[in-house]
């Protein structure tokens, strides 16, 4: 693992603390799914909207914490988990796809179908099927698929970002979560056709995405693909370690030359993305930061950008990522409750919400699986 073994106190913290916690104060045993969020004091938040996005995160963070061995009995709390988001969230309304999210009697807060909310339910099934080897889940993820290409396809490539469609930007964060539950889809089937998916999506990351030279990835399109907030696009550097992480991820898309890319990404996100004291900047320029709010999710992502440029691409000139990994502990772990995390801090270093959000347990348990690499201790 990313410079975190057996004897860590990161890793001590996730088995012997974060995953029974959420596990427990964070499961509603009346509806058999996830809450939404803790209070700051550990105690669930019944009544917050629970969205699928977070049902579909938890299911892949403890199916990842199962089969690594961190966390018992997972394979039966990941069916029990997966089965409710389907009955909970899948044509729950009587309208084709997933709603986005339900309250906690199950009915339907927000209908709207979104893009990046399917991405992690594809990303939560294509788990469920991996920890629990039950086809329904593959076949579910089809049928998810099918209603992507019949309902919210692009005459401009990929897809729309929400129906009803509205006025709001396209991101190329649906696309990237896309991307990651595509190949995950294609690891646990070995099916071709969710590779060439995948490979798609990657075209239009290199076509559309990357900009500046290849080294910043606009946040923000028209509905042509066409980059807004430019010239100066400012970018978030978590969102460029994240595409670090998955460009590697598989063999089998390797006969692209992305090492300029890759290359690139990480010098624009260290240099103008991360402070002198190590704080991850929410958003910056090639100039510097634009936003000095920081969060707990940009460590993990930096952790495991900081393994591939150190075993893959040799830069033993940067941070490891056990050093992120530490910083995240420091900064967001230490001062919550036993757990529990402070999800984000405003520029002056003031929590930004009152809670913690169950979602980040899907970063965390990421970072941790990343790799086993020896040569990132």
């Amino acid at each position: 693992m990313i410079g975190v073994d057996e004897s860590s106190s990161f890793l001590a913290w996730l088995k012997q603390k974060a995953l029974p916690l959420w596990a427990s104060n964070g499961w509603d045993e009346r509806t058999h799914s996830f809450v939404e969020r803790l209070s700051l004091r550990g105690e669930p938040l019944l009544e917050a909207p629970r969205r699928a996005m977070v049902q579909a995160r938890q299911i892949y963070s403890y199916s990842v914490a199962h089969r690594s061995g961190w966390f018992g009995d997972g394979a039966e709390f990941v069916a029990r988990a997966a089965t409710t988001m389907i009955e909970r969230y899948y044509e729950a309304d009587g309208a084709r796809g997933w709603a986005f999210s339900v309250a906690r009697d199950g009915s339907v807060l927000d209908s709207r179908r979104d893009l990046y909310t399917h991405a992690f339910i594809l990303l939560g099934l294509a788990s469920a099927f991996e920890t629990t080897r039950d086809p329904t889940y593959i076949a579910v993820a089809d049928a998810t698929l099918s209603f992507l290409d019949r309902d919210m396809v692009s005459e401009h490539g990929g897809y729309v970002e929400t129906l009803p469609t509205g006025d709001s930007p396209r991101r190329q964060n649906s696309h990237m979560h896309l991307f990651e539950a595509l190949l995950s889809l294609f690891d646990v089937t070995r099916n071709s056709a969710y590779l060439e998916r995948a490979e798609a999506v990657r075209d239009i990351f290199f076509r559309r995405l990357v900009q500046a030279e290849k080294s910043v990835v606009v946040e923000f399109f028209d509905a042509h693909w066409q980059p807004l907030e430019g010239p100066r696009f400012p970018f978030e550097p978590g969102h460029h370690f994240e595409w670090i992480w998955l460009l590697e991820q598989n063999e089998e898309l390797r006969h692209v030359d992305q090492t300029s890319t890759v290359s690139r990404l990480w010098e624009t996100a260290f240099r103008a993305g991360v402070g002198a004291d190590g704080r991850i900047f929410a958003r910056a320029t090639v100039e510097g930061a634009v936003d000095r709010s920081t969060r707990l999710w940009f460590y993990a992502e930096a952790a495991k950008a900081a393994h591939v440029m150190r075993s893959k691409y040799e830069r033993f000139d940067c941070p490891i990522a056990s050093d992120f990994l530490a910083s995240m502990q420091a900064r967001f772990l230490e001062p919550a409750s036993s757990g529990s995390w402070i999800d984000e801090f405003d520029a002056s270093g003031v929590p930004k919400v009152d809670f913690a959000p169950a979602s980040s347990l899907y970063h965390i348990c990421c970072a941790i699986r990343a790799s086993d690499s020896p040569k990132n201790v």
